[in-house]
């Protein structure tokens, strides 16, 4: 039941039909504006939340259901896929605004949000405040009265903070000297940066936070010595998956195909402080330095062609295949630390998951 992803789809029908419902049910609005936003959001949910593999809210599911140590009653599987679906919820609002950062033109294989006839940027960068302020909604509306209500808000105001910290490291890492897009300062790309930047863009809202609203749903205490444990092991694994899973998603930008990927790579053109140019920039001469300082950070297709073949010549991708057995191994060691035992199968369902991925 877990990884039942039409159950899981059932879930979020109810979540969309209660908030449209919040809307509909606003004070001081005309029938006709209300009959508006009604079509305007009946279009925007769908369109923006489910669509992706739904691992994050999946993961919550199967969280609770390895630590009750049971198939879950028809309420605890509601209550935890609500809280999944509270997950997708939050990524939905970050992905689109970040699109609308980044300029991107696709996502999940179809145009952005904010790219779509109709929906103009700044109309987009309102819906995502609405995306992330419904999740405050459906969180009242299912847990207020739940005695882990105040623990589950907290994990979710916790995890927007620290990933918008991560955002913040991210865009301030295309780092134009003095405001000019000419010059582009390659100094300030270096793994320091970028590690701080995956821990918090990534590593928090895609992997901790779902096992951590598990704990919290089960009643696990996160100032309790056997939660506070608990917590930390979640969160030491959940670190290296999501750094793992970023440098993965960096040469995927890099290398795979659009079709495959489910959108265009454009982290060279956006001079992405990205895995793939700290590690060069770690290892080239001169001459091939210079490759990037003429073509990193520009939209030219002949130029992003000269970082790709510079990246080939380095055998970065070959290093990443490395990075990728030893990752994999340090994963499983700290899994294996885990107790009680049921609760590793969580993490080895996560790993699992993006181990070798393709896309």
């Amino acid at each position: 039941m877990s990884t039942d992803k039409a159950a899981f789809l059932s879930i979020y029908k109810q979540i969309e039909s209660d908030l449209l419902s919040d809307i509909s049910n606003l004070p001081g609005l005309s029938s006709e504006l209300k009959r508006q936003l009604i079509e305007y959001y009946s279009t925007c949910l769908p369109y923006t939340v489910p669509g992706g593999k739904m691992t994050r809210g999946l993961t919550v599911i199967k969280g609770v259901e390895v630590l009750k140590g049971r198939a879950l009653t028809e309420e605890e599987y509601k209550h935890a896929a609500i809280l999944g679906w509270q997950v997708e919820w939050l990524q939905a609002f970050f992905l689109v605004a970040d699109d609308i950062m980044d300029a991107s033109i696709t996502r999940r294989g179809q145009p952005c949000w904010y790219q779509r006839p109709n929906v103009t940027q700044d109309n987009a960068i309102n819906d995502a405040l609405i995306l992330e302020n419904m999740i405050y909604q459906t969180l009242r509306r299912h847990f207020k009265s739940h005695p882990s209500y105040v623990a589950l808000l907290e994990l979710f105001i916790d995890t927007t903070f620290r990933t918008e910290i991560g955002q913040h490291i991210d865009t301030n890492g295309t780092p134009y000297a003095e405001g000019k897009r000419a010059a582009l300062d390659l100094s300030r790309f270096t793994l320091d940066r970028y590690r701080g930047c995956v821990r918090y863009k990534t590593s928090y809202y895609s992997f901790y936070l779902s096992c951590a609203l598990a704990l919290a749903y089960c009643g696990y205490d996160q100032d309790s010595d056997e939660g506070k444990q608990l917590y930390q092991k979640a969160e030491d694994v959940c670190m290296r998956l999501g750094e793992y899973f970023q440098i993965q998603d960096d040469v995927l930008d890099a290398y795979a195909p659009p079709e495959v990927l489910g959108k265009i790579g454009t982290d060279i053109e956006d001079a992405k402080c990205s895995w793939l140019v700290c590690k060069a920039l770690e290892m080239v001469n001169d001459d091939q330095k210079q490759i990037l300082v003429n073509h990193y950070g520009r939209h030219d297709a002949e130029g992003v062609q000269k970082v790709k073949e510079l990246y080939k010549e380095l055998k970065l991708e070959e290093l990443f295949h490395e990075y990728e057995e030893e990752q994999k191994k340090k994963c499983d060691e700290l899994i294996a630390k885990i107790e009680p035992e049921s609760f590793r199968e969580l993490f080895t369902f996560l790993l699992g998951k993006i181990y070798k991925r393709q896309k």
